[in-house]
């Protein structure tokens, strides 16, 4: 799934952790943090420490890929040999 917003990621932990049947408590302890910063990054603060984050997405098992957004369509392969052939033609 992608996500835009840090409201996005806090959505998707707190619903892995309810999936996992984990309290804030246990997300908190395992962590090591305490149930109130948990319970910040699940309402979406914008100012949770990222290091906290990524180690909280960790043990909620979540793989995390960034890939750069395509702002346009990607274009279709160019064939060179064919481009190269029509330049290099004698003309009669």
């Amino acid at each position: 799934m992608k996500t835009q917003t840090i409201r996005d990621v806090a959505s998707l932990a707190r619903q892995r952790r309810s999936e996992k049947g984990w309290s804030q408590a246990r997300l908190a302890q395992a962590v090591g943090v305490g149930r109130e910063w948990i319970i910040d990054f699940e309402k979406g603060k914008s100012t949770v420490e990222w290091g906290l984050v990524l180690r909280t997405l960790k043990e909620l098992d979540f793989q995390i890929d960034l890939s750069p957004t395509l702002s346009a369509p990607p274009r279709a392969a160019t064939d060179l040999s064919s481009i190269l052939d029509r330049t290099t033609r004698r003309r009669p």
